[in-house]
């Protein structure tokens, strides 16, 4: 006489407590990555606003007042540009660790900058701006020149994200500028993204 023994063994028991342990730690590692990126998401969405609109308003200027100049300051705890435009006024780009404020004949407008750590801070002794002038062939040949301004936002400790900065370009004419020797000192980064240097 043959027994059909259908019983599961402990070794099946075994194996599938551990397949079940699997599974669980799997969705329960998803669902925290999916918190992690709903939050991260929220915080570069408010960040992202925020940058469009000092980007905008800037700009802004640069195209309705012809920016023909810049010059630029620094102490330990701001980085400061001034913007010299054709119609003989000026604004001001304040720099400093958690916040961006911009001052023209208008009033000022301050935007802080939404943390999502301890690591999140803006740049401001990385400021870095660059313009066609600076290269003689540019500067004696064509009718146009470009300046483009990088403000680093800093969100981690150890990789580039080079997506927060704050970035203003503008084209513009040359015979706007009085001097081209002069209008746009190139300023050199002083580190690059990362914490250790940008503090």
């Amino acid at each position: 006489m043959k027994l059909d023994n259908k019983g599961i063994t402990l070794v099946e028991l075994i194996i599938s407590v551990a397949l079940i342990s699997i599974v669980i730690i799997f969705l329960f590692r998803l669902l925290v990555d999916v918190r992690y990126n709903n939050h991260n998401t929220d915080f570069n969405l408010e960040n992202q606003q925020t940058r469009a609109m000092i980007i905008k308003t800037i700009e802004t200027d640069f195209l309705e007042k012809k920016l023909v100049g810049l010059s630029d300051s620094a102490t330990n705890t701001l980085t400061s540009i001034t913007f010299f435009y054709k119609d003989g006024t000026s604004g001001v780009l304040t720099i400093e660790e958690d916040k961006v404020s911009y001052t023209n004949p208008n009033g000022t407008e301050k935007w802080l900058l939404q943390k999502e750590n301890d690591f999140t801070k803006i740049a401001f002794q990385c400021v870095t701006y660059r313009s066609s002038l600076s290269q003689l062939s540019l500067k004696e040949n064509g009718e146009f020149f470009s300046v483009k301004i990088n403000v680093p936002i800093i969100v981690s400790s150890t990789s580039k994200n080079t997506l927060d900065d704050l970035e203003f370009f503008y084209i513009g004419e040359k015979q706007d500028i009085l001097n081209l020797d002069s209008a746009f000192p190139n300023k050199p980064s002083l580190g690059n993204y990362y914490e250790a240097t940008c503090g």
